[in-house]
């Protein structure tokens, strides 16, 4: 039998050895704890400091200077409070005398203006941890622009921050991706093409102009109309027939919720260039995965059931040509969202905008008129050719997109190191144009280039300015927008059907305003006072 004094001493000693295992695991455990921690320090402090802060240097000692970065945030929060500062200075000041102001920018990005002002033409920043280069200097913008690699793409924000939008399509493909995809898509858009669209494109504005007819001839023969809202739904029709063909009422309801996705991403602003945010499960973020989740699906069962025997669209030619694997399937979907972007935001807000030019400037909405009446005369169908001949209309529409381009900044993001004039970019930092800066620099456009003046556009892009490379509505170079000739023709047969039918001028209920939710849109309900004549 086991001695009492022997038995408590084993269990003693058991309890003691459990006692040392214990405080060993925990010893590991807050080793192992305390390492990774020093790890998570070290790669954060490499991914929000380290890194820029060898980019800012490398630009600083080419004298590229900008405001100084906080830790994690950039200079998000200097964002924040110039915005902040501006919109106390406009409530100081009080409203705008002027019914028209062409100068928007200033009250939208007044952190572009201050930073121009303070650093010169070419300058840097950051938000998050992404490093970004505003160039202005023109020898580096030509270099932008007349750079033809296809590595040379969309800043990866773009897709970072707006990729639920875009995914892999062709706005933000790189490398062999996007040359095959351009290789595939842009066909699609070559004139000939388009012009077997313009009758569909026609019957649809046809249909619009008779609902505006009846309100006016309702009014006694002038009416008041919120003319925005309806043309946003025009474009969505002529994108969603050309995009799906028969089944574009689906398409309708597929980029209503691409539209709502729109909005939501709008108000994160504040979170562009922090890695990562797009992964935390916010509300916002949780509502745009469950509509992003219900598009993918909605467009993918369009493309199971899509009928051969309907007139060929532009789902069926990604069909045909991307076949196979899951991921050209999911090129399919980017492509189609791509392309309502690309043709629905840009076009509608373009319309507008030159509507509410033409309703402003009477003496160019007559020019206009007659022009196109005198070519459309004895009720003649609208025909490519006849688009052709509206040189004044063609006029009007680029001077529109002068001072309104699609968006505010043409974003790329360097491959490898890149020289842009005197300067060399290093690999990795976000490059940006201030395109609406440059569509308005007096010494490039003349003294009047914040005035609307289509009569520049007279003898064409060529002789409106002294740099034509820096009208650049469309993009430049070989990205180009593929749509263009699609977006112009739409654009044409709206207003020249508009022009026709109705005189136009602002109602008092109109007050300017631009907005920038990834595109330029009016920041207002737009009203004209239709008058039929």
């Amino acid at each position: 039998m086991q001695h009492p004094y022997h038995s408590s001493r084993q269990k003693k000693e058991h309890s003691q050895a459990q006692m040392t295992m214990v405080s060993s695991t925990a010893t590991v455990l807050l080793s192992v704890f305390l390492v990774g921690l020093t790890c998570l320090a070290i790669y954060l402090s490499h991914l929000f400091w380290l890194k820029p802060q060898r980019f800012r240097n490398k630009l600083r000692r080419q004298g590229i200077h900008g405001p100084a970065p906080s830790f994690f945030f950039g200079n998000i929060p200097d964002v924040k409070k110039i915005h902040s500062e501006m919109a106390q200075k406009r409530a100081q000041q009080g409203q705008n005398t002027d019914p028209i102001s062409n100068d928007y920018m200033s009250q939208l990005f007044p952190h572009i203006d201050k930073w121009t002002d303070d650093y010169g033409s070419v300058f840097t920043f950051t938000l998050g941890n992404m490093v970004v280069v505003c160039l202005g200097d023109l020898d580096a913008v030509k270099d932008f622009c007349q750079n033809r690699s296809p590595e040379f793409g969309r800043s990866s924000y773009i897709k970072n921050s707006r990729g639920v939008l875009f995914g892999d399509g062709i706005i933000t493909a790189k490398g062999a991706s996007w040359v095959q995809q351009r290789k595939i898509i842009n066909p699609e858009f070559f004139p000939d093409k388009v012009k077997g669209m313009m009758k569909m494109m026609i019957e649809s504005v046809t249909q619009l102009m008779g609902k505006w007819e009846a309100k006016v001839e309702g009014g006694g023969g002038i009416a008041t109309l919120q003319v925005d809202e309806d043309l946003r739904n025009l474009s969505a029709e002529v994108i969603s027939k050309t995009c799906f063909g028969n089944n574009y009422s689906h398409g309708m309801e597929i980029f209503s919720k691409m539209l709502e996705i729109l909005d939501l991403l709008s108000k994160q602003y504040s979170s562009v260039g922090i890695p990562g945010q797009k992964y935390m499960p916010t509300k916002t973020n949780r509502e745009v995965w469950r509509l992003g989740k219900e598009v993918k699906k909605s467009i993918m069962n369009l493309m199971i059931n899509e009928n051969n025997g309907n007139p060929q669209n532009f789902l069926d030619v990604l069909t045909k040509n991307f076949i196979g694997s899951h991921s050209n399937r999911h090129l399919i979907v980017d492509n189609c969202k791509t392309m309502f972007f690309a043709g629905h935001e840009t076009t509608a807000n373009t319309i507008s905008f030159t509507l509410i030019l033409l309703a402003h400037h009477a003496e160019w909405q007559n020019r206009a008129r007659d022009e196109v009446v005198e070519i459309i005369k004895d009720g003649k169908i609208l025909t490519a050719d006849m688009l052709n001949r509206m040189k004044i209309l063609n006029m009007v529409i680029y001077e529109t997109l002068r001072l309104y381009p699609p968006g505010p900044f043409m974003a790329k993001e360097t491959s490898e190191e890149m020289k842009f004039g005197k300067f060399l970019i290093p690999k990795g930092v976000n490059v940006w144009l201030p395109l609406s800066a440059l569509h308005r620099d007096p010494a490039n456009w003349g003294a009047d280039a914040s005035v609307f003046n289509p009569e520049r556009f007279a003898n064409g892009i060529s002789s409106a300015c002294k740099l034509p490379f820096l009208f650049m509505p469309f993009g430049v170079g070989i990205r180009t927008c593929v749509g263009q000739n699609y977006a112009m023709t739409e654009l044409k047969i709206v207003l020249a059907l508009v022009l026709s039918k109705f005189s136009f001028s602002l109602s008092p209920e109109y007050k300017h305003s631009v907005a920038c939710k990834l595109f330029f849109k009016p920041g207002n309900a737009v009203y004209l006072k239709l008058e039929r004549i």
